[in-house]
């Protein structure tokens, strides 16, 4: 990627120029004092700061004009050809560099590495940047690493690359044709670049006179030693475990986040809810999938005003698990009662028994709304990005749309025509309805704010129509950023009419106790490990 074209200069981007010192602002300073002659004593002080990143971005060859400055994401990847920058500014720096160790934290698995090399161009602008304009890093490799599992800080060693203060550049790239994401500074895991400086110095020890030259008398009988308590560096951690997922492209750059607006965690109502076996004949169950987010990230969020006013109205399941990692194992184990043997995001067809079939076989009718989904029986791995109903354009991809993924439906005509795009959506199309937005939408590739605009845009054509009546809406998501229980913990809501305001579920549940409440509520066969788990115990 480093000859195939020939970028022209960005204008600089920046503004937000900044940089924090490890530890809250307290930079670690360790000083080890030597007796002189002269009653000095020689220092060397050792000084560790953390910065943050003033610029980051990734660039793509399949959208060469595209500039993905604003994504939460940066990524790469061999082909299409995808490489991400990211720049910090060092001009607070003094002293020698003996340390820098730039860490970024990963979206998903690998089990090959990244590369990082340096880029000596710094005028590169972060919503400039593009693949067309990017300047060409140096193709040496400056420091690489090894395979890693999702959710890791991976530390890589940029010793060489840290010269002194001023603005300096990295490129990470990635040769084997392997799609990599990693979290960028608009996330809530931004890279950070630690550098660590020695410096030489004199200190006079209390009570002595430096003279300068050496006195002919005995040498002082107390030994002067440093009076200071080095201070320890906060080592800058990640504060979750991260997993999520799968790695398509978007070609759309997201939104920027909306401003944010405080958001009161609702207080905990303890009603008797229904007790498990007498669940509602419901009319309607809808269940709607979101994507890779931790119950903190969402839960009292001042980014996500609108699903907050939810948990506020309706039910919480404060303790609800996805089942692993990545994306699509959770939604064949969410349809299904178990993952089938899948532990990634490939393409698979399962003749496995699943919630649609079952659904059907009960005299019932299912849809599933996929948004993006070309249609048309389609089993194509993804489709490009297209403005299909509420919220932001942005591409389907087969690995949420779990109905497509069983022989029983994909290999039916009739049945595979209950997948269709969102635009088409119907509260009242059917009794069970599996909805799946965009990677804008879902929070995927967007933001929380995307997502939760999306929702705001969309549910009321639920519980605004004469369909919600004696039915229920369940909000989850397919797994979050750490690897609690498998997948991470994750937010689910339950929603209906007579709901009690605020109430939460606080049994421990995961994506089989959602299946198993569907199932028992209608007199279905359970599946898999839905025998084994509880249902949602929500007074519905």
């Amino acid at each position: 990627m480093f000859t195939d074209h020939i970028p022209s200069v960005a204008t600089p981007s920046l503004a937000r120029r900044h940089y924090r010192l490890a530890g809250a602002g307290t930079a670690l300073l360790l000083a080890v004092a030597l007796l002189a002659p002269s009653g000095l004593f020689a220092s060397d002080a050792t000084t560790t700061v953390s910065f943050a990143p003033v610029a980051d971005s990734w660039i793509s060859s399949d959208n060469p004009s595209t500039n993905y400055g604003t994504n939460p994401t940066i990524r790469t990847d061999g082909s299409p050809v995808s490489s991400a920058y990211v720049q910090f500014d060092l001009s607070s720096l003094s002293g020698t560099v003996s340390k820098a160790i730039l860490e970024v934290h990963a979206g998903n698995g690998s089990g090959r590495g990244v590369s990082i090399h340096s880029v000596a161009d710094n005028s590169w602008g972060e919503t400039t940047l593009t693949y067309e304009n990017a300047p060409v890093p140096d193709p040496t490799v400056g420091a690489s690493s090894s395979g890693y599992s999702t959710g890791t800080t991976l530390q890589l060693d940029v010793t060489s690359l840290v010269t002194g203060p001023g603005l300096v550049s990295f490129a990470i790239t990635d040769n084997n044709n392997t799609a990599r994401r990693f979290d960028s500074r608009e996330s809530d895991h931004p890279e950070s670049l630690i550098v660590t400086t020695t410096s030489n110095s004199t200190v006079t020890p209390p009570g002595a006179t430096p003279t300068a030259t050496p006195a002919a008398t005995p040498v002082p009988t107390d030994t002067p030693v440093a009076t200071d308590t080095p201070v320890a560096t906060d080592t800058p951690v990640a504060t979750d475990t991260p997993v999520p997922t799968d790695t398509p492209v978007s070609t759309d750059t997201p939104v920027p986040t909306d401003t944010p607006v405080a958001t009161p965690v609702p207080p905990v109502v303890t009603p008797t809810p229904v007790a498990g076996g007498t669940l509602p004949n419901f009319s309607h169950v809808y269940v709607i999938v979101l994507e890779n987010k931790e119950f903190s990230s969402i839960v009292g969020s001042s980014r996500a005003p609108y699903i907050n006013s939810l948990i506020a109205q309706y039910g919480l399941a404060t303790s609800y698990y996805a089942i692993g990692h990545p994306s699509e194992p959770n939604y064949i184990a969410l349809t299904s009662g178990g993952t089938q043997g899948v532990n990634d995001d490939g393409i698979y067809n399962l003749g496995a028994d699943n919630v649609f079939s079952q659904v059907a076989a009960s005299g019932r009718t299912w849809h599933a709304y996929m948004q993006g989904y070309p249609g048309n029986c389609s089993t194509v791995s993804s489709a490009s990005a297209v403005t299909d109903g509420p919220g932001q354009s942005g591409a389907y991809v087969r690995k949420h749309d779990p109905a497509i993924s069983y022989t029983s439906i994909s290999g039916n005509g009739a049945a595979c025509a209950n997948i269709t795009n969102l635009a088409s959506f119907d509260p009242a199309a059917a009794n069970f309805e599996f909805i799946t937005p965009n990677l804008i939408n879902d929070m995927h590739d967007g933001s929380i704010a995307d997502g939760d605009n999306f929702l705001k845009a969309f549910l009321p054509s639920i519980t605004n129509s004469s369909a919600f009546a004696n039915s229920v809406v369940f909000l989850t998501f397919d797994e979050g950023s750490s690897g609690a229980n498998g997948g991470g913990h994750v937010m689910t809501i339950a929603i209906t009419p007579n709901m009690t305001a605020g109430f939460q579920a606080t049994g421990s549940y995961s994506h089989y106790s959602l299946l198993r409440t569907i199932e028992q509520a209608w007199g279905l066969p359970l599946l898999g490990s839905a025998s084994s788990a509880s249902s949602l115990n929500f007074p519905y």
